[in-house]
Order: C-alpha cells, then sequence, then structure tokens
C-alpha cells in the first residue's frame, strides 16, 4: 500500500515538473518596471506672443555715436527688447552714409536717402504697426541726462515735421509715448518739439522721431532709457 502511495507521489510530481518544464519564460527586468511605473514629465512652457504686430526702426543719421556707443547700437537693442516682448521687429541695415558718398548727396539731404530705403522697406514686409527714427541730440550732457533713484538715464525727445501731411496724427502718437516714458522714469521725455520739416512722418501711419540721449551720454545711459521707451511702446500697442 506504501509502495502504491509513493509511485503515484513520484508520478504526479513527474509531470509537475513536466509541465514547468515546456512553460513559456519570461524574463522582467528592472529598466521595465520601472519604465512602468515613471512619473510624466510636465511639458516644456509655451512662450506665447503678445502680438504680430511689426516695428520698423531705422536710423537717417546712421553716423550719429555717443561715447563708445552708436545710434545704430541703440536701434539693435531696442529691437531685440522689442522681439523678446513678442513683437516682429527690424532693423534697417543698408549703408546710408555710403549711399550718400557714392552718390555725392549732402548731409543736409540725408532724409531723401532714409526715405528711399523707409519706402523700400514698407514695399518688402507691408503694413508697420510702428516706425521709429532713432536719433540722438546735439546737447550738453546736464540737458541730456536724467538722475532717478540713483540711477543715469539719457533724455528723450520726440521731434514732429509740420510739413509731413500728417502732424496731428504724429504729434498724437509722440505725445502718447513721451507720456508713458515719463509714467516710468519722471522727467526722462523732454516732450515734443515741432519743425517745419517733413521727417519722412508722411510716408506712412503711426510713425516717430525720437532722439535718445546726446553725444555724451554713454552705453549704459541710452540703454538704460531705451529699456523705458520699450515699456512704453508696448503700452502703445497692447
Amino acid at each position: 500500500m506504501k509502495l502504491k502511495t509513493s509511485i503515484q507521489i513520484i508520478i504526479k510530481l513527474s509531470i509537475i515538473m513536466a509541465l514547468l518544464w515546456y512553460l513559456p519564460t519570461y524574463t522582467l527586468s528592472s529598466a521595465k518596471v520601472f519604465k512602468a511605473i515613471e512619473v510624466p514629465k510636465p511639458a516644456q512652457p509655451v512662450q506665447k506672443l503678445i502680438s504680430q504686430k511689426k516695428i520698423h526702426i531705422y536710423n537717417t543719421h546712421q553716423g550719429e555715436k555717443y561715447q563708445g556707443y552708436s545710434v545704430i547700437d541703440g536701434a539693435k537693442h531696442l529691437s531685440n527688447l522689442l522681439n523678446k516682448m513678442g513683437y516682429s521687429c527690424d532693423v534697417e541695415n543698408n549703408d546710408f552714409e555710403n549711399y550718400k558718398a557714392v552718390h555725392k548727396i549732402a548731409y543736409d539731404r540725408s532724409y531723401l536717402v532714409s526715405k528711399l530705403y523707409l519706402e523700400n522697406a514698407i514695399q518688402s514686409h507691408g503694413h508697420y504697426d510702428l516706425v521709429i527714427d532713432f536719433h540722438r541730440d546735439s546737447i550738453p550732457k546736464n540737458y541730456s541726462t536724467l538722475t532717478l533713484n540713483n540711477h543715469a538715464y539719457a533724455k528723450i525727445l520726440f521731434v514732429v515735421g509740420k510739413s509731413s501731411g500728417k502732424f496731428e496724427a504724429v504729434q498724437a502718437l509722440s505725445q502718447q509715448l513721451s507720456n508713458r516714458a515719463n509714467h516710468y522714469a519722471n522727467g526722462i521725455s523732454k516732450g515734443i518739439m515741432v519743425k517745419q520739416n517733413h521727417y519722412n512722418q508722411g510716408i506712412c501711419d503711426h510713425t516717430v522721431l525720437i532722439e535718445f540721449g546726446a553725444q555724451d551720454n554713454t552705453k549704459e545711459e541710452v540703454q538704460a532709457k531705451i529699456e523705458i521707451v520699450a515699456q512704453a511702446i508696448r503700452d502703445y500697442l497692447q
């Protein structure tokens, strides 16, 4: 009886071992385990544009300099700030001074050259929501500099041409930007100067001529002022 029972046990064990031998084998690596419980990474934030509004900056007098800086450098700095804010801003890169030299055009006829290139820019890029002619003044530093909270800023001045055909519109726009700049740094804008020239201000809507500081202002003073103007422009275009 005992022998019969032992034989039955042996047979059952043999059957179980045979079944285990022919079952498919699976390997579960630690990498697969960790992958299954991996926490999803948060999506990268998408930088949204403020708008698709376009801005064009040029320098009628490209040769104007500061102390170790230039109006061309200033125009590029302003453009970079506005692009970072989400606007589409471009700067005129053609060499006006070379064009005047080749064609023997006098300095006092500079606006004829900048007018030509401004019209080309508008034809190539279409409508601009703001056009800025970036200049610097020629006055002593004590008249071109504002010290506020121990920070020095180059002052700005808006120049409006009375013979442009769009005098009232340009004056209103200049006043808006002047007010906004003073809101951020009281006294940074000296306001508006009206002259008889046209200053290319009749070519398109929303155009301004801004004197950014003067010849004795430093790079730091000019850039500090440009940052204020960029904020004023953002307020205007919103």
